[in-house]
């Protein structure tokens, strides 16, 4: 359902819930300058919305999480 792009996007943020992934990356947009960065979060969130809090907690993180770890 989410690219690449979008995967590390929620990652990078408080992806406890749907609805606090949701709200930081809302409260993000109005600091962002770069048009790509701030299109990739209109597309996660139009995603992100259209989908469940259940259906939320069924991505898994940690495979992008161990990604970090290895860089």
């Amino acid at each position: 359902m989410f690219t690449v792009e979008e995967m590390n996007l929620i990652q990078a943020m408080n992806h406890t819930c749907r609805r606090m992934a949701i709200f930081d990356i809302k409260s993000s947009i109005p600091n962002i300058k770069d048009h790509a960065l701030k299109e990739l979060c209109e597309k996660t969130l139009k995603k992100m919305s259209a989908m469940t809090d259940a259906e939320f907690t069924t991505i898994d993180f940690t495979v992008y999480e161990e990604d970090e770890e290895n860089e």
